[in-house]
């Protein structure tokens, strides 16, 4: 138990740097993680990945939150692009995390690596951000479209949010910096509602660890928001003062692994 207690430490450590530093939203590792170290305790493999993704969701709530105040102070965040997403991410996660709810365990890992392998691709190989046009639709129809379907995959995998929108961002020429700050808040509008929805839905669930509220795992979420919450603020303060490309890329091999672990152990062994 010791040896968990400190795994869940060191993955708050590394997704809160990350989640502050690239961006991408600390649940790339902490579903992966949670979702492994479940298993290893013996819990079905029907429920481990929906705790794995709603824990993760929780720990994003907290980590957000010091994300987006040092995000604020270094003026990263733009709010206007807030206020035209908020409603349509919320949305989003609150239709992702229902719809994950009732996925079989083996068919959300399966979306997880599809997803994670797409991410991870785009990480590894664009070297510059496609533009599509100079600033955000001015359509509303078309911003709202985009930021649901944004909620939605993040939600339905446990992520904050970051790795849909801040390459979206940049299609409309927003800056790196400004990109991550501003994908920082959907973080938190993504894992809240999510994180409601996945405790509503597996409220009367079975085979739960002690210390579930339905598939949210209180521990988990409390063991790795310990760390996670300082750590994202510090990443976010050296994101501004780092070339990104090498990190981008090292942390793309890491997903690579991670789907190819993920694969082996659900589909496989």
């Amino acid at each position: 138990m010791t040896i968990i207690v400190f795994i869940f430490l060191l993955t708050g450590l590394a997704s809160g740097f990350v989640a502050g530093l690239l961006g991408v939203g600390g649940g790339i590792i902490i579903v992966p993680v949670t979702y492994f170290i479940l298993l290893q305790l013996g819990y079905a493999s029907e429920v481990v990945m929906h705790l794995a993704v709603a824990s993760s969701l929780g720990v994003i709530c907290f980590t957000s939150i010091s994300s987006i105040r040092s995000h604020l102070k270094l003026k990263n965040t733009n709010l206007n692009i807030v206020k035209k997403w908020a409603f349509g991410i919320v949305l989003g996660s609150i239709l992702g995390a229902l719809s994950a709810s009732f996925i079989s365990g083996e068919n959300l890992v399966l979306i997880f690596v599809i997803l994670a392998f797409l991410i991870s691709m785009n990480m590894l190989f664009q070297q510059k951000p496609l533009i599509l046009n100079t600033d955000l639709p001015s359509s509303k129809m078309i911003n709202f479209s985009i930021s649901s379907l944004i909620g939605f995959f993040s939600a339905i995998i446990g992520i904050g949010g970051g790795s849909f929108s801040v390459p979206t961002l940049t299609m409309f020429s927003k800056k790196i910096h400004e990109a991550v700050g501003t994908s920082a808040v959907f973080g938190f509008l993504i894992a809240f509602p999510g994180a409601i929805i996945f405790a509503i839905t597996g409220f009367e669930k079975e085979g739960l660890p002690l210390y579930s509220i339905g598939y949210i795992n209180v521990l988990i979420v409390f063991i790795i928001s310990i760390t996670s919450i300082f750590t994202a603020g510090y990443g976010a303060k050296v994101s501004t003062n780092i070339d990104k490309i090498l990190l981008r890329k090292i942390f793309a091999i890491f997903l690579l692994l991670t789907c190819a672990s993920l694969i082996i152990e659900h589909f496989i062994i």
